[in-house]
């Protein structure tokens, strides 16, 4: 029986070792023991919120993601909570805002962004209902491979001392070649941006889940939250490559926005279109960092400005 058990706890030495790396190192900050998390992941954001639920969210995608919080609360004067995360469909970004509203806590604000991207039918990913499980089962969480991977990744980096990527270019002449040599117009990675998004969509449908949103927006109103609908901006060559060959901005500026602002006028929330509508005068080149996504030095400071100012 003492081999027995002198056997088991060699076993458990390396698997204490394991968890207690692992521990240190996720960085989602699952078990509150960090200041914040490092990650933007799904599962770092909602359990920020199940620790310290905010008053006015942000929710949506990557181009939310990376707001500079400290900005946003000086420009409005208001302390915002970041929900948005890489990758939200539109279905995961309502099914987050049913979870925040059934949570029981207080809400006063949200601030929900939406795109043509996100409203595409065949943009249709659907993490929530694991995203869940793992939130309640802490064993899941420290199982899961992807999440073992990122802490490995942290560790790594802490270790040769790299510094956190940071989604910006002072772009040099290197930066304008492309595949066959020659020169571009746009840095190599904005040029390209546009043929990473046909496949999806080349078919676009509006999704089932747009009718959500007016669900949403009627829950909102009876329960006292000022609902903002945001359509964050993107690149020119986005639009005239992807946008207008398929027929999305004939779909977006005839059928999509003019239903959304009846919904706004019927429950008396806000839409803030910097897509179609209101693009900002940035130059794309300097300021889009891709496509999608602004510059996080030379861009999406503006933006936060703009928004920010209008949500005020």
């Amino acid at each position: 029986m003492k081999h027995i058990v002198k056997s088991l706890a060699l076993l458990a030495i390396p698997v204490a070792v394991w968890l207690a790396v692992f521990i240190a190192f996720e960085p989602n900050n699952y078990f509150g023991l960090k200041a914040a998390a490092s990650s933007t992941q799904p599962v770092a954001r909602v359990r920020e919120y199940q620790a310290d639920p905010g008053r006015c969210l942000l929710l949506g995608d990557s181009r939310l993601a990376h707001i500079d919080m400290q900005q946003a609360a000086e420009v409005s004067g208001k302390a915002w909570q970041n929900l948005a995360f890489g990758g939200a469909s539109l279905k995961e970004t309502l099914d987050l805002a049913d979870y925040i509203l059934d949570s029981g806590n207080e809400v006063d604000e949200l601030v929900v962004a939406v795109s043509f991207y996100t409203l595409n039918a065949h943009y249709n990913t659907d993490r929530f209902e694991q995203l869940e499980e793992t939130l309640q089962n802490p064993l899941a969480y420290c199982l899961n491979l992807e999440y073992n991977v990122n802490a490995l990744t942290v560790l790594l980096d802490t270790v040769r001392g790299t510094p956190d990527a940071v989604e910006t270019g002072e772009w040099g002449p290197e930066d304008y070649i492309g595949d066959d040599g020659e020169t571009l117009p746009l840095h190599y990675k904005l040029y390209v941006y546009p043929q990473n998004l046909i496949p999806r969509c080349e078919n676009w449908a509006l999704s089932e889940e747009f009718a959500r949103l007016e669900t949403l927006a009627a829950r909102c109103r009876d329960a006292g939250v000022r609902l903002t609908l945001v359509l964050p901006p993107m690149a020119d060559n986005v639009r005239t490559e992807v946008c207008v060959p398929f027929g999305i901005d004939t779909a977006m500026q005839q059928d999509v926005l003019p239903q959304l602002h009846a919904w706004a006028a019927e429950y008396g929330f806000a839409v803030l279109d910097y897509e179609w509508e209101n693009r900002p005068d940035f130059d794309d080149d300097t300021q889009f960092f891709d496509g999608f996504h602004l510059d996080e030095v030379h861009g999406l400071p503006q933006w936060v400005d703009m928004l920010f100012t209008e949500l005020t």
